[in-house]
Formats: structure tokens, C-alpha cells, sequence
């Protein structure tokens, strides 16, 4: 009896997903959709409660950034209990647990990424004057990320130092698992600025028009390559930044559910959170329209009949840049979008 036989339950952590997660999954008659939270505390009841009684059920973790362990152990329990359940695997949440041992990763296996140091230790080579990105080492979301001088920096325990460097911004959605590995179109989060703006503060749009196939490809094949080196099971977010000299450089990766999900699943019009049951859909995914998304203050929105979704972000979808530009225009957002190439 084939796994899809069973009835599917969809765990999901972060709570900005609770009004459209619906709409980017295939759920069959008995499929359920369970909003854990992120309480560390939460046991498998509410999950096997969505399972009823259901001799075994396949159990789909969909995590946040401080559920990542929490979500392995419930995985464990499930299998003991006779269930089926696919979360990330250890070493990719290690990885995106702590920016340290996920710098470490990258130099091991000589993945390109700014020059870093942790405390006790001086970068490599930079002038006095160099501007330093310190980061916490189990940070999220830029949270206490902060811009100094190298000449002037004091790294805490808990803080690494990284060069900054000039550049625009990319993201590339990764999906592995047994039946191979996805990758969806780079996701454009515009230009580094000393500010230290974080990329869910600005515009970001699916795909780039003026990126080009052969820098598309490239980023997709490093973030391939990633989610192989990581042992990666679901979802993975790298993120990348492009110099105005042709270098890529790697700055994090997010074995997690992640900002840039909703805009890539709007782009190629694919049921993102499905990906474990279609097999089919591997290799590289291509866009068949334009997403963008910025900041977003007013009272949600739900519409995908006129693909508009707004949480913290508004994101719509459209025919071509200036079709994504007019529908953010209507809604009260004037961004600048890059011109198409």
C-alpha cells in the first residue's frame, strides 16, 4: 500500500501561514491540517488526534526557525508510534540553527561567502575601516544584527563578525527528498545597503527579468549542490549575494519555511507544500508568471481568485513586472521594480 493510501497531516509551525497555507497544498478526503505553533512544549497529541484512528498516517512537518528541533523529536515519536513522518534532517537544522557551524560548512567544502570571524579572532585581511555585519550566531530575521568598524569590532560569545560586501541580493527555494530535488526560480531581493535593510523590509520579486539564464542556472546548481551537502529533507532557502564584479557569494541557508515560499509558489502556480506527494515535480521549476511582494501594515487579505495574499507582506502575481506593479499600485504600494532586460 503506497503511502498516499494514508491519510496526510500537514504540521505547520509559523502562525503567518494559518490564512493561506490552504490555498498552496492538495489535500485529500482525509488530509488534515494541523497550526502547531512554536511552544516547545507541544507533544503529539494534536497530531494524533488529526490522525483519528488511522492505523498509520504520513505526518508532514513544515517548520519554523525555533521549531526545527522540536519538530525532529515529534517526527521520532510518530515513527515509534507506527507512522510515517518527513521533517528536515539533523544536520540541515543544525546548520540553521547556528550561523557559526553553518559558516564553518561553507568553508569546509569551499562554498564562496564573505570573510567572517567569531570572537577572539580578526578577519581576514580587512582595512581598519572595513564595515563588519556582526550577527547573532542563532539569530533570525536580522535580529541583532548590527554594522561596526573592523578596527572598532567586540564580538561577544554569541556573535560573529562578517565583511560587508556590495551587492544585490537572491534567494533560491530548494526541495529534497527521496524522489530528487527541486529548485524554483531566484527570488530578487534587491541591493546590500550600509542601512542593513533585511530583504523582508524591501520589494522582492519572482523571477528576476533581468537576471539572465546563465547566472539563473549557476545559482540554481550551487543551491542544488547545498541541499545535497546538507543531507536536506524538504524545504531549503539559500541565500546568495551577486557583486557588481561577477562573484557570488553564499550568505545563509534556511532548512525552514521561509519568507521568499509564498512568492515562488505564486510564480510557477505550483502547490508548494505538496511537493513530498508529486514526485513529478523535480529538477528545475520554471515561472510561468511574475510575483512580487512588499512590506504590508492593513488588514489581511486572502483573494487567490485575483492572487493577492497580504500578511505582513503583500504579494501578487501578474502577467509581466508592469502587471505586478499596477496591482500593487491599486493596493496602495508604489514600489520600484526592476526593468525587464
Amino acid at each position: 500500500m503506497s503511502r498516499q493510501a494514508f491519510p496526510v497531516v500537514h504540521a505547520v509551525a509559523p502562525v503567518s501561514l494559518e490564512s493561506w497555507f490552504g490555498h498552496f497544498v492538495e489535500l485529500g478526503p482525509q488530509d488534515r491540517i494541523v497550526f502547531t505553533g512554536e511552544d516547545a512544549r507541544l507533544d503529539v497529541a494534536p497530531l494524533l488526534d488529526a490522525i483519528g484512528g488511522a492505523p498509520r498516517a504520513s505526518v508532514i512537518f513544515h517548520s519554523s526557525h525555533t521549531t526545527l528541533g522540536r519538530d525532529q523529536l515529534l517526527a521520532f515519536r510518530l515513527r515509534e508510534l507506527g507512522h510515517h513522518a518527513e521533517c528536515q534532517s539533523r544536520l540541515c537544522a543544525s546548520l540553521g540553527s547556528d550561523k557559526i557551524l553553518m559558516k564553518e560548512f561553507f568553508d569546509r567544502y569551499r562554498l564562496v561567502s564573505p570573510p567572517w570571524a567569531r570572537a577572539g579572532e580578526a578577519l581576514p585581511e580587512p582595512s581598519p575601516g572595513a564595515r563588519v555585519v556582526v550577527k547573532d550566531r542563532h539569530g533570525t530575521q536580522s535580529v541583532g544584527t548590527r554594522l561596526a568598524r573592523a578596527g572598532e569590532c567586540r564580538l561577544a560569545p554569541n556573535e560573529l563578525g562578517e565583511l560587508y560586501v556590495d551587492g544585490v541580493e537572491y534567494s533560491v527555494l530548494v526541495y529534497r527528498d527521496e524522489h530528487g530535488t527541486a529548485t524554483f526560480p531566484p527570488v530578487w531581493k534587491g541591493p546590500t545597503s550600509p542601512e542593513l535593510v533585511p530583504p523582508w523590509r524591501r520589494l522582492r520579486l519572482c523571477p528576476d527579468p533581468g537576471l539572465g539564464g546563465t547566472w539563473e542556472r549557476k545559482l540554481r546548481a550551487v543551491g542544488k549542490r547545498l541541499a545535497d551537502l546538507a543531507e536536506a529533507h524538504g524545504y531549503l532557502e539559500v541565500e546568495f549575494l551577486l557583486t557588481g564584479h561577477g562573484e557570488v557569494h553564499l550568505l545563509e541557508i534556511n532548512p525552514r519555511i521561509s519568507g521568499t515560499m509564498r512568492l515562488a509558489a505564486m510564480a510557477t502556480r505550483l502547490p508548494i507544500f505538496s511537493l513530498h506527494a508529486r514526485p513529478e515535480l523535480r529538477d528545475h521549476l520554471q515561472a510561468v508568471r511574475f510575483s512580487g511582494e512588499v512590506p504590508y501594515a492593513g488588514a489581511p487579505i486572502t483573494d487567490a481568485d485575483a492572487e493577492v495574499f497580504a500578511t505582513s507582506r503583500l504579494t501578487v502575481a501578474g502577467e509581466s513586472p508592469e502587471a505586478v506593479r499596477a496591482k500593487l499600485r491599486e493596493l496602495g504600494a508604489e514600489p520600484a521594480l526592476p526593468r525587464a532586460s
